[in-house]
């Protein structure tokens, strides 16, 4: 079995004219715009990392949000993959070794759904297992209230060293990563994502 460390970055619409965000396609709210992973064994122990920048389509300028976010402009964009090739090479990069997913959040797994149904490259259902490790990080590291803790603030207080910027998928997700390796949540809780379930939700 593999762990896989996964964190994406993505982009939405914006109205350039006047200023201000723009009316979303409801197909696909939020466009896939780097896909970033890290495998890891059973021992927790990082065997391999896969990044792919995705070229816009569906919103094909960056959201000036987004943008100053992750610190890249639209023509940075203007030689990467379309989503199905780079979603094609994330593919090759899971292998058929059955797998559970290592997520900062609960909102990656419903966003690369969300993409993977509008290019129509999915097979129903989809079934992934996940593990969410960050209410757990908030809870270890004394978080009150059900209250969220940043990755960099988690990085920072578990004295994890750092050598790349945050807001880059690849780079959080290693980040992610060495946080699931250095803590060892064994009472984290092991969740189902199902793509009929999240359908039912939107």
């Amino acid at each position: 079995m593999n762990y896989i460390s996964l964190d994406l970055e993505f982009n939405g619409a914006f109205d350039f004219e006047r200023g201000k965000q723009g009316v979303s396609d409801e197909a696909c709210h939020h466009e896939v715009i780097q896909i970033g992973a890290v495998k890891m064994n059973e021992e927790r122990d990082i065997t391999e990392k896969f990044n792919a920048y995705v070229k816009p389509s569906i919103y094909p300028r960056l959201n000036p949000f987004i943008s100053e976010v992750i610190k890249m402009k639209t023509s940075d964009f203007s030689s990467a993959d379309g989503f199905e090739k780079a979603f094609t090479s994330f593919k090759k990069f899971l292998g058929s070794e059955d797998s559970v997913f290592i997520v900062w959040g609960d909102s990656d797994l419903p966003i690369l759904y969300e993409n993977i149904s509008y290019y129509g490259l999915v097979r129903e259902p989809l079934i992934l297992r996940f593990i969410n490790i960050q209410p757990y990080v908030g809870r270890l590291l004394g978080r009150d209230g059900g209250r969220q803790i940043s990755l960099k603030n988690a990085v920072e207080q578990l004295g994890i060293e750092t050598s790349e910027h945050y807001h880059n998928a690849l780079y959080d997700a290693y980040y992610t990563a060495k946080i699931f390796e250095h803590i060892k949540p064994e009472g984290a809780e092991l969740k189902i994502f199902c793509s009929n379930h999240y359908k039912n939700l939107k």
